[in-house]
């Protein structure tokens, strides 16, 4: 049995054709994953917070708990939202729904978490921003990892302070 040269070619350029868009797709995450990260640290370094804990997120926003468990910092593009951990009341997630006008379902639009301060301030940080086309994948996992990290330094302060 002898294989010619053009069905090797045909089959090799199929293979090219299948995974050159996979390959392309891995590129640009990891591109815009350092590039979200570098941002973050960028924003970091400009107010003096010193990330320990920094995890970037499916919508390119980055959140942070600092090394000595005071702050946290969270950078969504050109925003960011630095929070003293001391000034924390309660730590919940949310979601935000937008009814559909056929029916009673809705889409979500937002999961994130909700911190109330001291102050009376409402804090949201959004972890999952519904686009067209876009699902929600383990971003509820996510929400509240985040939150007992919060608590969990929190009380880690609480507990400092209080010694």
């Amino acid at each position: 049995m002898e294989t010619d040269l053009t069905s090797v070619i045909i089959g090799l350029a199929s293979l090219a054709i299948f995974l050159l868009p996979i390959g392309y797709y891995q590129l640009h995450e990891k591109k815009s994953l350092k590039e979200a990260k570098k941002k973050f640290l960028k924003k970091a370094d400009d107010l003096a917070f010193q990330a320990g804990d920094l995890e970037v997120l499916r919508n390119r926003a980055s959140i942070g708990i600092g090394k000595n468990h005071e702050e946290l910092l969270y950078v969504n593009g050109n925003q960011f939202q630095l929070i003293e951990l001391s000034d924390v009341v309660k730590c919940s997630n949310y979601k935000s729904h937008k009814k559909d006008l056929d029916s009673d379902d809705g889409v979500i639009q937002q999961i994130g978490i909700r911190i109330k301060l001291l102050k009376g301030l409402d804090v949201k940080l959004p972890i999952y921003e519904g686009k067209e086309g876009t699902m929600v994948g383990d971003e509820n996992v996510i929400t509240q990892r985040w939150i007992s990290r919060i608590n969990l330094a929190h009380k880690e302060l609480e507990a400092s302070v209080n010694a």
